[in-house]
């Protein structure tokens, strides 16, 4: 994992996602809306929407201290 502009932000390769997807040390999370999600996903990721981070993410993120990869739809 590459450090990218901002000092808390790392970027990830798809090669270094699905390695450390496959030894179960990130937790991938799909902000996008429930219908997005619902319509297509990463397998194995959680949908957490952008508006309920706040709100669920301490129900909904098993260790909120591990490796959190974030992803949405990105442009089209």
């Amino acid at each position: 994992m590459t450090s990218s502009t901002a000092a808390d932000v790392l970027s990830v390769t798809r090669g270094e996602l699905i390695d450390a997807l496959r030894r179960g040390r990130v937790t991938l999370v799909d902000v996008l809306t429930r219908e997005s999600y619902a319509a297509a996903h990463i397998e194995g990721s959680i949908n957490l929407p952008v508006a309920d981070i706040g709100r669920r993410a301490p129900e909904v993120l098993p260790d909120l201290n591990a490796p959190i990869v974030v992803y949405c739809g990105g442009p089209t």
